[in-house]
């Protein structure tokens, strides 16, 4: 029984950064979420010249590989509101500040393919097949069909 002693504390010890971290990374994925309503809020009220700032809160949050599916999910949902609004280059932006944030393969495919609708939507069609392309080497990997 003694022996344990030593290991639960070792075990305690260890866990604490872990669970610190976790608290740490749902707490910027909940300033995330106020931030994304503060934008959707300026966009209904058509204040575009604050939403870049706004946006750049959510950026610098740093958010890890694990957790920037939400920030490119907002990405997105935003930069749609943006294309109906007439916003486009705002939009754009706001997809070219993004991609150099994201690590993984499966959050730049539906950013880059955002980016080539605010371009069609602008008529630049040879620019968004362009990002089309590029977007479809971020995208999943083909899986075969079993038989």
């Amino acid at each position: 029984m003694r022996k344990f002693i030593p290991l639960l504390l070792l075990t305690a010890f260890l866990s604490m950064p872990l669970h610190a971290q976790r608290q740490n990374e749902r707490a910027k994925l909940q300033i995330a979420g106020s931030q994304y309503e503060i934008i959707t809020a300026l966009i209904q009220n058509q204040e575009y010249s604050r939403i870049i700032g706004e946006y750049r809160q959510i950026l610098s949050l740093d958010l890890s590989a694990e957790n920037e599916m939400p920030l490119v999910q907002a990405t997105v949902q935003i930069v749609r509101a943006l294309r109906q609004a007439g916003q486009y280059s705002l939009a754009s932006q706001m997809v070219d500040e993004a991609l150099p944030k994201v690590r993984l393969s499966e959050s730049k495919y539906p950013l880059l393919m955002s980016k080539g609708m605010v371009l069609k939507d602008q008529g630049k069609f040879e620019e968004a097949i362009e990002i089309y392309r590029k977007a479809q080497h971020f995208a999943p990997a083909l899986t075969a069909p079993e038989k």
